[in-house]
């Protein structure tokens, strides 16, 4: 079986490309102005653009993605306090009460995280994405052609993505694996309502700044977007870029202009709160990191690879 889904992608991916789009078809750039006329490409986004459109999969070597869906998405799920110790990027977590201007982060590195996402994968071009098998029952074959061998350590973050979005929804959540930038922008404005809107993430302003962690104080003029709704994407680990995206119900969403302490480094830092959280775990991450309970609004900041979209205006 395996082998038969492997000769099935080297015929589709790589069977009668020519080195150049097929005729006709509209590039992600294209679509993405054409559906987002107000809404310009941020840099942030630029390196997950696909960089051939001619159909085919390159075979790079595979990169790894720190997993942050345990922490960011994956509510109903609890871990253990040896599992929490092992988890990525708990520090980037915080309340509500620290969006006043004055409050102080903890010691965040944004720019380590910055450099570890520039050698990610980027998208594939919707035609192929399309094509390609994207299901754990059919991981096998997909192992075999991008020559990853099954108990490696990309084998198992690929075969965790792959469940990850065939995962049941929670309770008010709606979710969607993007594997194609066209199709992370048709989810965002299906569930938004609108193509009004806006990407956020996080923007460091000073370039060249040393990766270490800082803290950082939160200074006035923090912006609140003010509908409640938005699609918060998350970059998961696999041979091109995945991003699993979720509609949730109640959030608010932020850009918190921070100054480190330190060298007086500056960073816009999008961030998204969590209002309702009651049917969350009591053991999720994000609780046990705080040390509150369920019910308690959670906020995120959102690093290099997380976007939050939002509305710039009333659908």
């Amino acid at each position: 079986m395996a082998m038969t889904l492997f000769f099935f992608l080297s015929i589709v991916l790589f069977g009668g490309t020519s080195g150049s789009s097929s005729s006709g078809e509209t590039s992600p750039e294209a679509y993405w102005k054409r559906l987002l006329p107000r809404t310009p490409i941020p840099d942030y986004m630029q390196p997950f653009l696909p960089k051939d459109l001619t159909g085919g999969v390159q075979k790079k070597a595979y990169v790894p993605v720190i997993d942050q869906c345990k922490i960011y998405a994956a509510w109903k799920f609890g871990v253990t306090p040896e599992e929490l110790k092992a988890l990525h990027d708990t520090e980037f977590l915080f309340l509500p009460e620290n969006l006043k201007p004055g409050s102080k982060t903890k010691k965040l590195d944004f720019v380590k995280k910055e450099r570890e996402g520039r050698g990610w994968h980027a998208f594939l071009p919707r035609r192929t994405a399309e094509a390609f098998p994207f299901s754990v029952s059919k991981l096998d074959g997909i192992l075999q052609y991008f020559s990853i061998e099954p108990t490696s350590t990309a084998a198992k973050d690929m075969k965790g993505t792959l469940a990850a979005c065939e995962e049941e929804a929670n309770e008010g959540e709606t979710r969607y694996c993007a594997t194609s930038l066209e199709s992370m922008v048709d989810f965002a404005i299906s569930q938004l309502k609108t193509n009004d809107v806006k990407l956020l993430s996080t923007s460091i302003l000073d370039k060249g700044t040393a990766a270490k962690g800082r803290v950082y104080t939160v200074q006035k003029g923090v912006t609140e977007f003010p509908y409640k709704d938005s699609v918060v994407c998350h970059v998961l680990g696999y041979p091109y870029a995945v991003f699993y995206c979720h509609k949730t119900i109640n959030t608010r969403s932020y850009v918190l202009p921070l100054v480190a302490e330190e060298d007086g480094s500056r960073v816009d830092a999008g961030a998204v709160c969590h209002i309702e959280t009651s049917s969350w775990n009591p053991k999720h991450a994000t609780f046990q990191t705080l040390g509150v309970k369920p019910g308690v609004p959670i906020c995120h900041f959102l690093p290099y690879g997380h976007f939050a979209w939002v509305a710039n205006s009333a659908p």
